[in-house]
């Protein structure tokens, strides 16, 4: 199963509004972003673990999450290990690594029309300077469209070592070897994206129209007390930052 997939669950995160989801999203990767101390992102590691067991998402999806991008993160180690101390360097690891995995519990607890639904009503507010409904549409495709481009590079890449192609060879070699993988799978993004321009356009899909939702979330007094606590837990976060 692709960690980027939506995991289907009768847990309490599954039945939350998809605006409160982004919103716990939001908050958590902005404490991510403003920590800089290694126990503050341990901490918050912690959290987002509580986060995926009370959606009844199985450990191995956050483990696949850092294993698909572990380029990522192991350039993101060496990069601050060579510009600072190794405690900072950690840290800056632990800070990428606790927003893929929120990423991943978003993508895992909210599926793709819902997600739409929920950030177009979020950004309502500033409809009058941003096209609120295409931004939506827009993100809500890339979600959708990423977690199957990152299926169809396995595939290119086991068919390509198939053929001989050897990524772990010297470097001219290997560059020729990425070459081989990323220009089928341009190709493959390129057709798929004219496929999905083509069926939206047949169901008769104008941008800026308005349009009917077949999914219209409703607020409910857990999602208050759930946007209440996150945002307490923010303010408390930062009150503690300031204080010392």
């Amino acid at each position: 199963m692709n960690s980027l997939n939506y995991f289907p669950a009768d847990s309490y995160w599954h039945l939350r509004d998809p605006r409160l989801k982004l919103l716990v999203v939001i908050g958590g990767t902005t404490l991510a972003l403003t920590e800089n101390r290694l126990g503050g992102q341990l901490f918050l590691l912690i959290v987002v673990g509580g986060l995926y067991l009370s959606a009844q998402l199985p450990w191995k999806r956050g483990w696949r999450t850092l294993l698909t991008f572990r380029w990522l993160l192991l350039i993101t180690l060496l990069l601050n290990l060579w510009t600072g101390p190794p405690v900072t360097a950690f840290a800056y690891l632990l800070r990428l690594s606790n927003i893929l995995l929120l990423s991943s519990w978003l993508l895992g607890v909210t599926e793709t029309l819902t997600f739409i639904a929920g950030l177009e009503l979020l950004l309502h507010p500033f409809r009058r300077v941003l096209p609120v409904g295409e931004i939506a549409m827009v993100l809500g495709l890339a979600l959708s469209f990423f977690p199957l481009l990152l299926e169809e590079a396995g595939e290119i890449m086991l068919a390509q070592r198939a053929r001989g192609v050897n990524l772990q060879a010297k470097w001219s070699k290997k560059i020729r070897g990425l070459l081989a993988m990323v220009i089928p799978l341009f190709i493959a993004a390129l057709r798929r994206a004219l496929a999905i321009a083509q069926a939206m356009e047949a169901r008769g899909y104008v941008p800026g129209a308005p349009r009917g939702a077949l999914y219209t979330p409703k607020w409910q007094k857990k999602d208050t007390l759930s946007a209440v606590l996150t945002l307490l837990l923010v303010l408390v976060w930062w009150g503690e930052k300031f204080v010392h």
